[in-house]
C-alpha cells in the first residue's frame, strides 16, 4: 500500500510542476510605430546599424502573447521605453529599454490601412 501511495504522490508532483508552462513560452517580440509593424530579427546591432532620431516612445504594453493594435504600443518593452530610427535603413528600428539596452527590429509590413488611430 505504501509502494502506491508514493507512485501516486511522486505522479501528483510531477503534474504539478507542469502547469503553467505557457506562461513560460517565448513571444515575438512585437512594436508598432508610424503605422509599421516591427519584429525581432537574427541581424545584430552593429556599427553599420547606427541609432538614429528618436522617432517614438512606448506608450502602452500589451501582453506577451497579445498583437499590439497601435502605434507606439510594444508586447514586450515597458511603457517608456524609446524608439530610433536606424542611420540609413529604413527597414529597422532600435529600441532601447528601460535598463538601457539596445535592441534591434526589422520591418514586417505596413498596416497604415490596418490601424485604427
Amino acid at each position: 500500500m505504501k509502494k502506491i501511495f508514493v507512485i501516486v504522490f511522486i505522479g501528483f508532483l510531477f503534474g504539478c510542476s507542469q502547469t503553467g508552462t505557457e506562461d513560460k513560452a517565448s513571444h515575438a517580440m512585437i512594436v508598432i510605430v508610424n503605422n509599421k509593424e516591427y519584429s525581432g530579427t537574427e541581424a545584430e546591432l552593429d556599427a553599420s546599424k547606427r541609432q538614429g532620431e528618436k522617432i517614438s516612445t512606448i506608450l502602452k504594453k500589451t501582453k506577451a502573447y497579445e498583437m499590439p493594435q497601435a502605434n507606439s504600443q510594444s508586447n514586450l518593452f515597458s511603457v517608456g521605453s524609446t524608439i530610433y530610427s536606424v542611420k540609413g535603413k529604413e527597414d529597422f528600428i532600435i529600441v532601447k529599454d528601460k535598463e538601457n539596452k539596445k535592441w534591434l527590429l526589422k520591418k514586417v509590413r505596413d498596416i497604415k490601412n490596418e490601424l485604427n488611430e
